[in-house]
């Protein structure tokens, strides 16, 4: 059943109270109408309830039709103005819309906040398949409700909070842009209510500029590697961990300064563990002042080789953040992990972020520790931050040999971009994985339910690590060497994601036992937070998200098992 239970329940015991109280109401998002849709365009009511906004938009002349899921609010709706009959049927998203799209616009108010948020995107994908090539959509929700706890309002209704910064970034994956804003109290006076109004056009293609990162690149004067070492985190961060930021009131999104600088550590780690010197700072080429980290994070390489007797890498690095993730590091490598990132955290706050784009770019707060970005730049880097990593991982290497031409000739861009590069080992994880998972019983393959013997089983990573670099625990499910050939970089349909919920959630029940500081470790990177009430949902609810999003916003192939 679409829909939050408790919420329809609600609408359906309360219809006519319900029917009477909006029908006495005038104004809120019909005042937006005749700005949002063109003349005679022929526009879907999404969530129409008593059909007083359906019967606004045939009034101003508009070609409409409107979908409820709630037969009583629909039934005295059509009985009381028999001109909806015909035009008023019974539906809801995501998935039980009785129209196969053609519409030049679609209105959905009040909607969106009554769906479980595993169902937004769902609902959005559903939107923009009923649109035309430049349709528009116009969306109201809730921008300050204060009778709301734990996402409940006190009759038991479903309010799931969506920034409005949020909602257009889901909106902009899908190329559904945001064309104009508007907000307005509430039309039915209740007191500290307040709406947003949201107009999105659908795009025929998807894009956004990067002008203002494009800036930085072009513009700033560079006399250290860290400006393109942050924005390259930044991109790591809003394709990996997006949903581990904080969405604040003032249009700005906070990442933990302690995210980017463990991001850091791993870009750093191969440049400085190199024999010849690699300058990342215009003076070190000449054996001047080093980064501000050189010495610390040297110093943990070398007590890591000396600890794990491995010198090569990424072999030693791939060891390294393994043991760091299960929380199994000596406590002499986890002291000096910790003055490295204490050294790159200062190094972030005192170069780039207070530098780059004349200081407009970025802040920092100090309570929260946690570095803040305009929620439109932020969109950006969710959308395209995949393609803009390769235009700084080649700039990074330009800038390096650019460092050294003079004292140091024999570093090249080649040198540079090879280590910059540079992976930790995959097979160490998908090793550590197999062996976790031939332990357990009846071992079957994730995405078929067939018995899996040992010399059928491979480790496959179910969102593609081609598109996503993720090792994570949950990511590494067992599948049978035959399907996980035939699936390679393809990315699971959401479909088959959704029939294959409890086989995921088996696998990752079972690896969380097994390795339990290691797995919380890696979904609270991922989502923010680690739940113990809710994860498996939201876990659940992000592998999907990604999965669509690959599809719907990349390009990426879809993929099911052939029978």
């Amino acid at each position: 059943m679409a829909g939050d239970p408790k919420t329809l329940n609600y609408y359906s015991a309360h219809a006519e109270d319900i029917f009477n109280r909006y029908e006495q109401v005038s104004g809120g998002v019909s005042d937006f109408f005749a700005a949002s849709f063109p003349t005679g365009a022929r526009v879907l009511d999404i969530g129409a309830g008593s059909g007083r906004d359906l019967r606004r938009l045939l009034e101003l002349g508009y070609n409409a039709y409107g979908v409820e899921p709630t037969d009583a609010l629909r039934e005295r709706a059509i009985a009381t103005y028999p001109i909806l009959k015909g035009r008023f049927e019974k539906g809801t998203l995501p998935d039980s819309i009785p129209f196969y799209g053609g519409f030049d616009g679609i209105l959905c108010s009040a909607v969106l906040m009554h769906l479980p948020s595993n169902q937004h995107f769902d609902a959005l994908v559903a939107m923009r398949n009923l649109l035309n090539d430049h349709g528009r959509l116009l969306i109201s929700i809730p921008a300050e409700r204060p009778d709301i706890e734990d996402n409940r309002d006190t009759a038991g209704r479903l309010f799931e909070t969506i920034p409005p910064e949020q909602l257009k970034l889901l909106c902009q994956r899908l190329g559904l842009e945001c064309i104009d804003e508007f907000n307005n109290d509430d039309a039915m006076g209740r007191q500290g209510t307040r709406w947003a109004t949201l107009l999105f056009v659908k795009r025929s293609k998807l894009g956004q500029p990067l002008d203002r990162i494009e800036s930085v690149l072009r513009n700033d004067k560079k006399v250290a590697t860290y400006k393109l070492a942050l924005l390259r985190a930044l991109c790591d961060l809003s394709e990996r961990d997006e949903r581990a930021v904080s969405w604040r009131q003032n249009q700005r999104i906070g990442i933990p300064i302690q995210h980017i600088a463990e991001c850091w550590l791993q870009y750093y780690w191969p440049l400085v563990a190199s024999p010849q010197i690699l300058p990342q700072i215009q003076s070190e080429a000449k054996g001047g002042k080093p980064i501000k980290f050189r010495a610390s994070l040297s110093a943990l390489i070398r007590a890591a080789q000396q600890h794990y007797g491995v010198i090569h890498e990424p072999e030693l690095l791939s060891l390294f953040m393994l043991q760091w993730r299960r929380g199994q590091l000596p406590d002499e490598l986890m002291n000096l992990t910790q003055k490295t990132l204490r050294s790159i955290a200062t190094a972030i706050k005192d170069g780039p972020i207070k530098y780059a784009d004349d200081g407009t770019m970025f802040a920092y707060d100090k309570a929260s520790k946690q570095v803040l970005i305009d929620a439109e730049l932020w969109r950006e880097f969710c959308l395209t931050g995949y393609w803009v990593r390769d235009s700084l991982l080649l700039r990074w290497a330009e800038l390096v040999e650019r460092f050294a031409h003079k004292h140091l000739p024999a570093v090249s861009q080649g040198i540079v971009m090879e280590l910059l590069l540079q992976q930790t080992k995959v097979g160490r994880e998908q090793s550590f994985a197999r062996k976790l998972y031939l332990q357990k019983s009846d071992l079957r393959c994730v995405w078929t339910e067939q018995p899996l013997p040992a010399r059928a089983m491979d480790v496959d990573h179910a969102l593609p690590f081609a598109l996503w670099h993720n090792n994570d625990l949950w990511n590494l499910q067992p599948a049978a060497k035959r399907v996980n050939n035939q699936k390679r970089d393809g990315v699971p349909q959401p479909s088959l994601l959704r029939a294959r919920r409890d086989a995921l959630i088996e696998n990752w029940d079972y690896v969380r036992e097994q390795e339990p500081t290691l797995f919380a470790h890696e979904v609270q990177r991922t989502l923010g937070a680690f739940s113990p009430s809710r994860w498996q949902d939201d876990l659940f609810n992000h592998m999907k998200l990604k999965a669509e999003q690959a599809i719907y916003s990349r390009g990426a192939v879809a993929w099911e098992p052939r029978s």
